[in-house]
């Protein structure tokens, strides 16, 4: 008897192949080129002004990319809308948290949740009783991913009310309302004091134990190290090194860049 021993071709699930992108004369990126496994944190980091957030917002549609493709889960999704990319399982956060200030915790964390309705956000605004039991459901969803979050007594406070370090959490719990396969996370510890910083990295490593894969901007070197399994470095939109944490440690001319020590 034959048997097929052949292993499963690895498939990653989000790939960047030569994607550059320019403003003015100004070169963001350059030939970047990466692959995100399924499952991992991939750490992502660089000085300001090195291209992370111009290579998160090409990932999610915000950007165009003037060359090189981008897909996810083996699908091109270089030119689709930020509404396509999310309903395909990729979702973010941002450097500077941007909330619905007028809304409640929990009606930010269900707006979220329309992008997997069938009435979507405007059908909500009916009263048919069938979109009123998908209401219900959004709703406990959003419960659900508060207590997640540890905001699940903060629910009926107005977002702008929640101090800073818990507004983070909010945006978490909102882009994880999307059910997102893939979670791009831009500065989460930013204007977080060490406490919470500290409880930011127990969530995201719960976060990965649901199955999700993330991707880390963070300058907080050590929250980086501490949970990545895959650090990119980039230098001025070009890619510096990639490896595990160890190995970006012991590379001198990251140490010398971004880590403040001298070769």
């Amino acid at each position: 008897m034959i048997t097929d021993s052949a292993e499963p071709e690895y498939s990653p699930l989000l790939k960047t192949a030569a994607v550059s992108k320019s403003f003015g004369g100004l070169k963001a990126l350059s030939d970047i080129s990466f692959e995100v496994p399924k499952g991992i944190v991939q750490g992502l980091i660089g000085p300001n002004g090195a291209g992370k957030t111009t290579l998160f917002n090409v990932i999610t549609g915000a950007y165009l990319p003037d060359s090189g493709s981008i897909s996810f889960l083996g699908k091109e999704i270089r030119g689709k809308k930020l509404h396509q990319i999310v309903k395909m399982g990729i979702a973010r956060t941002f450097q500077n948290v941007e909330l619905f200030e007028s809304m409640t915790v929990i009606e930010n964390v269900m707006v979220g949740c329309h992008v997997r309705t069938r009435s979507g956000f405007w059908g909500a605004v009916s009263r048919i009783p069938k979109v009123l039991r998908e209401e219900k459901m959004i709703r406990d969803r959003a419960e659900e991913l508060l207590a997640f979050v540890g905001l699940e007594k903060e629910s009926g406070k107005k977002s702008s009310d929640l101090p800073f370090g818990w507004q983070r959490l909010l945006e978490i719990a909102r882009a994880l309302a999307s059910d997102p396969l893939l979670l791009l996370l831009d500065e989460p510890a930013a204007g977080l004091n060490a406490v919470e910083t500290r409880q930011l990295g127990e969530l995201l490593g719960k976060i990965r134990d649901l199955g999700i894969t993330l991707v880390l901007v963070e300058h907080d070197m050590s929250l980086t190290m501490k949970i990545s399994d895959n650090i990119l470095v980039l230098d001025r939109g070009c890619i510096l090194a990639r490896g595990t944490p160890r190995e970006i440690q012991s590379d001198e001319a990251v140490m010398s860049a971004y880590l403040g020590k001298s070769k």
